[in-house]
């Protein structure tokens, strides 16, 4: 995979460079110290046609692989843990966004579904900052079952949705320590079926318009509850 920007490539360098099989640069300088990994100067025109956009800002790197992370591999023998599932996201640079929220709210890893929605992309790497280095991304084949299984290993389930009989955040206190966290797109909204089984909390309004983008309303939520 192309991943490209100054600090997508210089976090998956801290995050991983063995994972890194080189670096093209058009810029007078890096910004930051690269070792162990080739690192050529090569002309802006020739960044833009491999990164497929303009918006490189003069550095691409050339990852081996991404893989993404095992459910069980993110909660196994952990007694403390906080997931967040986005349902239906479909834009690349609002799971950017989130992905970004989410690893500096200190989450310990995302959940995305392989049927519907953005998956991981050189975009979603740029716009989030290089987060997405360092946060474990599980893709769901089924989410119905995994959020069963996760509610099977005392995980509580909590959908953050304008409802009408949703609890305001204001009145709501974190209690468990094993939690799932759930959003939807601006669009869609969270589907019926997790609705259902989640205990839904809204994030009340003031202004003139009843709603925030999805990046906003993970950061207003999370570091809301969590800190």
């Amino acid at each position: 995979m192309i991943i490209y920007g100054v600090n997508a490539v210089k976090e998956c360098v801290r995050a991983n460079k063995k994972n890194i099989e080189y670096i093209y640069f058009s810029r007078k300088k890096l910004g930051f110290e690269v070792r162990g990994i080739p690192v050529i100067r090569k002309d802006k025109n020739l960044l833009t046609k491999i990164a497929k956009t303009s918006e490189h800002q003069g550095v691409i790197a050339k990852l081996k692989s991404y893989e993404y992370t095992d459910l069980k591999t993110i909660i196994e023998g952990e007694e403390k843990v906080n997931l967040v599932y986005l349902d239906r996201v479909n834009d690349p640079h609002n799971l950017g966004a989130a992905i970004r929220v989410c690893e500096c709210a200190g989450i310990d890893g995302l959940i995305i579904g392989e049927k519907f929605g953005a998956k991981i992309t050189p975009a979603v790497f740029k716009t989030s900052a290089g987060a997405a280095c360092y946060l474990p991304v599980h893709l769901s084949h089924n989410i119905g079952e995994e959020i069963e299984y996760l509610r099977r290993k005392g995980f509580a389930l909590y959908a953050v949705e304008n409802t009408e009989n949703a609890i305001p955040i204001d009145k709501f206190s974190l209690e468990t320590e094993k939690n799932l966290f759930v959003f939807g797109s601006e669009g869609e909204g969270i589907s019926r079926d997790i609705l259902k089984k989640s205990t839904v909390i809204t994030i009340p309004m003031r202004g003139n318009i009843n709603s925030l983008n999805l990046s906003t309303s993970v950061a207003a939520f999370l570091f809301r509850v969590l800190f």
